[in-house]
């Protein structure tokens, strides 16, 4: 049984030292290897600048608000290793999280340089599904080879935030 130790921790920002710290940088490595494999993390106990990015490229990757901040959704996030009560999304839907998806979908140039095209999003990130974004979580989820409905569900999510640790990789 999984235990609800990230109910009693701290909310840990940039500044904060000590124990907790350390476990979240450890948490971390595990969640974000990429930064355990160039060795840009040090377990020291101290929020450093490079501790703050380490938390907001998790918190992107998983769909919570990228803020550098740790509270209790980042830290339970952060023990399970993805983000717990994704909402159903689908056409009418008006939300951060529509928003967050809508970013994802919508490849920088970087991005599109590294996937071969442009994405899937053509929209305004506004939050709100509405016919450009359903269109794009088709195309998204035929490519993914999901059940094609434009509803993002559990299985979308999940390879959603496959993308978004993609994306989040090529600006490390």
């Amino acid at each position: 049984m999984q235990t609800l130790n990230y109910i009693n921790r701290p909310i840990l920002k940039r500044g904060s030292t000590g124990l907790a710290v350390e476990e979240l940088q450890e948490l971390l490595k595990k969640r974000v290897p990429i930064l355990d494999c160039i060795d840009y993390l040090d377990v020291n106990g101290i929020f450093c600048k490079t501790t703050e990015v380490a938390v907001k490229v998790f918190q992107f990757r998983v769909f919570l608000d990228d803020d550098g901040i740790v509270g209790l959704k980042t830290w339970q996030a952060l023990d399970l290793g993805e983000r717990l009560n994704l909402p159903l999304l689908r056409y009418g839907s008006y939300s951060k999280d529509v928003a967050m998806v809508q970013n994802v979908l919508k490849f920088s140039p970087i991005v599109q340089d590294y996937m071969g095209f442009n994405g899937y999003y053509f929209g305004a990130t506004d939050g709100k599904f509405g016919v450009k974004t359903e269109q794009a979580v088709k195309a998204f989820q035929e490519e993914k080879e999901l059940l094609v409905d434009g509803t993002i569900g559990a299985n979308t999510w999940k390879q959603m935030m496959h993308l978004a640790g993609i994306i989040s990789n090529l600006y490390l």
